[in-house]
């Protein structure tokens, strides 16, 4: 009987060995992803969470002269996947310090004294061809995009002054133009936030700082 538990045993941990390592191949090689939907319970699936709408980040600087320059990769734009660029999957901004510091420290310019970080979206169903849209929606692709201020850093990627996502704003103005809402948010317990300089001599938060500058993108 113990003979028997340790083959079934066995049996068990090589076919599940066995499955990971096929689901695992699979993906490297993009061999037999679509095909079978048993693929689907052995690959981490990261994507179920993704919105339906698509966004891209600028990256502007302003110099001292007052005139705006794109922050851009001089010497070409990484690509970890497709056509899009690395820094647009940071989609939280966490390594958009060390992005705007790796360009400016390594590029020649004049004295920057701001630089702005500007979120654009669009629904994704525009980034269909215009056949494609025209034949499902039956009316022309007129792409619409927002804009919004996502921060203000320093010339060396340092965050001064931090603004929600997109989605996290117009969640923010529901309540805010709901009147029942804003009632109950003003009697809800305050939300307490660790993004402060803890090096502040005063220790307010450093990240509420304004820099200046004029770039308004509503």
């Amino acid at each position: 009987m113990k003979r028997i538990k340790l083959l079934l045993s066995m049996a068990f941990i090589g076919a599940y060995l066995t499955t990971l390592t096929y689901g695992v191949v699979g993906q490297t090689l993009k061999v037999g992803t679509c095909g079978v939907t048993l693929s689907y319970f052995v690959v981490w699936d990261m994507f179920c969470g993704w919105t339906a709408w698509d966004q891209r980040i600028h990256v502007i600087a302003e110099g001292e002269s007052g005139d705006y320059y794109a922050v851009k990769e001089p010497w070409g734009e990484f690509h970890p996947f497709g056509h899009v660029g690395r820094i647009h999957y940071d989609h939280t901004n966490h390594l958009l310090p060390r992005h705007i510091d790796n360009i400016i420290s390594h590029t020649a310019h004049e004295p920057i004294t701001n630089v702005y970080v500007v979120e654009e979206l669009w629904p994704k169903q525009y980034n269909v061809p215009d056949r494609l849209f025209d034949h499902y929606f039956a009316r022309p692709n007129d792409k619409q995009t927002y804009f919004h201020l996502r921060a203000v850093c320093m010339d060396d990627g340092m965050p001064v002054k931090l603004f929600p996502d997109w989605h996290a704003q117009q969640r923010l103005n529901s309540v805010y133009d709901n009147p029942r809402l804003r009632q109950q948010a003003a009697a809800a317990t305050s939300l307490y936030s660790t993004l402060f300089t803890p090096n502040s001599a005063d220790g307010q938060n450093s990240l509420t700082q304004s820099m200046g500058g004029n770039l308004n993108t509503n």
